[in-house]
Parts: C-alpha cells; sequence; structure tokens
C-alpha cells in the first residue's frame, strides 16, 4: 500500500422506515450466507453486503433462514440495517433484524420496490403500508 494512504470498508445506511415501530416489528433472522444469491455471484470470492431494505423470503434449502427475495416464494419481510456476510459458507451465517409486521416502509429504500411492487402489497399489505 502507498505511504500515506489507507482504505476502510464502509457503506451509507438508510433507514426502511418512514415512521418509527415498536419492538413488536422487529423480528430477530438468520441470513442463508450459503444460499444467498449476491455472495454466490460475487466472482472473486468476497464479502458482500448486504444492503438495508433488501426483501427477504426464506430459504428453499435451509427452511428457518433467510435469503433475498427473487420473485418466486412469499415475502416474509424488509431487512433492517445492512449485513456484511464473508463467505458462501454456513459459518458465515449471520443473524440480522427483519422489520415484518406493522410498519410504514419507505419506498425509495426497499431494494427492487419497482420490480417486486405488487408482491410486496400481496405478501406484506394487509399488516403494513409502502409510502
Amino acid at each position: 500500500m502507498a505511504f500515506g494512504y489507507s482504505k476502510t470498508a464502509s457503506w451509507t445506511d438508510k433507514e426502511v422506515l418512514k415512521f418509527p415501530a415498536g419492538l413488536d416489528a422487529i423480528k430477530s433472522v438468520v441470513l442463508d450466507a450459503t444460499n444467498f444469491s449476491a455472495l454466490v455471484a460475487a466472482a472473486d470470492g468476497g464479502r458482500v453486503v448486504v444492503p438495508a431494505g433488501t426483501i427477504l423470503k426464506f430459504s428453499a434449502t435451509n427452511t428457518k433462514q433467510y435469503v433475498e427475495y427473487n420473485g418466486s416464494g412469499t415475502i416474509k419481510g424488509i431487512l433492517a440495517r445492512p449485513i456484511d456476510l464473508v463467505a458462501s459458507v454456513t459459518e458465515s451465517d449471520s443473524p440480522a433484524p427483519m422489520f415484518f409486521h406493522g410498519c410504514v416502509f419507505s419506498t425509495s429504500a426497499i431494494v427492487g420496490f419497482t420490480q417486486y411492487a405488487s408482491a410486496l402489497v400481496a405478501d406484506l399489505g394487509e399488516y403494513n403500508r409502502f409510502e
């Protein structure tokens, strides 16, 4: 590394909710690093920061863990904060907070909102709002 130069990892956090929600709106879940497609697709095998606002569903292989929604399955919630996944292995499975009930989501903060808007409303719309 060049003299006097440093590099650190960082990302910008964003607020997923329009209005504060109670603690009953947050669920503690586990992200399935083995099947998280963003991590699997990383060609260099490096770490991946899953951004806050990522739409989550149950993993097909680890049915009590979560992966990002890709158009199939049922949406279970929205990732509350960014999570750093280090590798595509079981040891990298990470705990994460997920908003799922009684929330008013900021549509601009949801990753892929325009693509999955109808699925979001169908799966989460009964107990949540999107503004």
